[in-house]
């Protein structure tokens, strides 16, 4: 007898929407709905992906606002990511959304096989709180202009996404490490700046 192999959080969450009984379609938020705990992984990690991609300069300081949003409300501790009714009553056509659950299947396969379910210790009590201000200060440095800053954030951003979905403490690590890494960098290219324009000054 063969075991059933464990498909990913993100796999089930799209195959969900995506096979919903609704001849409209599904709304922005039944999504949320259905996602519950993991709607802020998923917060994460699009608007990280869509920040690692080569954009135009400055177009982080725009795409990485909802970043500021999401954060403040895990700050709170609010149990699923709430989105203003303008998008939450939005309804996407089911054929729309199985055309994106196949789009996403190439980036969430490789995804399902380096993660699982462990570390749980990082979404109980209030572990999600710390976690909600490390990413707020993420955020901000990724909407900085700050050279050379940007995509050790997104990529932050993205990993810990990948790990709230999952439900994977050690990947939600992993990107603490990378956001914690980002943020010194930032820092230390504040420093060097300063440091030069007060020498240049001279």
């Amino acid at each position: 007898m063969t075991m059933k192999k464990r498909r990913s959080g993100a796999l089930r969450g799209l195959a969900q929407v995506g096979t919903r009984k609704k001849p409209d379609g599904s709304s922005f938020g039944d999504v949320l709905e259905s996602l519950g705990d993991r709607s802020f992984g998923w917060g994460f990690m699009l608007v990280g992906f869509m920040n690692m991609l080569p954009l135009p300069p400055g177009t982080n300081m725009v795409l990485g606002l909802p970043i500021l949003f999401f954060a403040v409300q895990m700050i709170f501790g609010m149990k699923a990511l709430w989105l203003p009714g303008f998008i939450t009553n939005r309804v996407i056509a089911r054929k729309r959304w199985r055309a994106g659950a196949l789009t996403a299947l190439p980036l969430a396969r490789p995804l399902s096989r380096l993660t699982r379910v462990r570390l749980l210790s990082v979404f109980q009590g209030k572990a999600e709180r710390p976690l909600g201000l490390l990413l707020l200060v993420t955020g901000i440095v990724l909407c900085l202009p700050i050279p050379l800053t940007g995509w050790l954030p997104a990529i932050s951003l993205f990993v810990t996404g990948v790990g709230l979905v999952e439900h994977d403490g050690a990947i939600v690590g992993l990107g603490i490490v990378i956001a914690i890494a980002a943020i010194a960098v930032a820092v230390a290219m504040v420093f060097a700046i300063y440091f030069g324009i007060s020498y240049a000054a001279q």
